[in-house]
């Protein structure tokens, strides 16, 4: 047991393996959270505080675990782009960082929306909940153009020309 939580410290030290640590996280949360997301204008009830209430925290959570991702990503970068070898390889870089800081505030701001549809005024409930699923709906598809880029620069970029394959 020991040896793994030594393996763990050492993970969570190198920015790199923190980042791909933490990174999947938000990505598999985001995508799990879409149907519960959109059945908010339809729970009505004595679970629905409940329901709301949770679904907001871990939304909020998920938004802590992606902000944290990226500032891995962040400190890692110039060891990233120093594997890199072209121009082409440091602007996918450049954009994976640029997309991937959008994540983590799409994330909050799902939060906030599933939080105001505990607001019980008249449409509000209805109205939070649709804007959190267009939101969720977002920050998933922001994810998945990220997550496109974060696999070209491991599995292609950081690797000659001549091993790339066709995108």
């Amino acid at each position: 047991m020991s040896e793994f939580l030594e393996s763990v410290r050492q993970s969570f030290a190198d920015p790199i393996t923190r980042h791909a640590m933490l990174v999947h996280f938000p990505i598999a949360i985001s995508i799990l959270a879409i149907p519960f997301v959109a059945a908010l204008p339809f729970i009505a009830g004595r679970t629905a505080r409940a329901y709301r209430i949770l679904l907001a925290v871990v939304l909020f959570g998920t938004a802590v675990v992606a902000w944290q991702a990226t500032e891995a990503g962040e400190d890692g970068a110039t060891i990233v782009e120093a594997r890199l070898t072209n121009d082409q390889a440091r602007d996918v870089l450049a954009r994976h960082e640029e997309r991937g800081e959008r994540v983590p505030l799409l994330l909050a701001a799902s939060s906030v929306l599933v939080a105001l549809s505990l607001v019980r005024a008249r449409g509000i409930p209805m109205i939070a909940g649709l804007a959190a699923t267009a939101t969720i709906v977002a920050t998933t598809a922001v994810i998945v153009v990220v997550s496109h880029d974060g696999g070209r620069l491991v599995h292609h970029l950081d690797r000659s020309p001549t091993t790339w394959t066709a995108d």
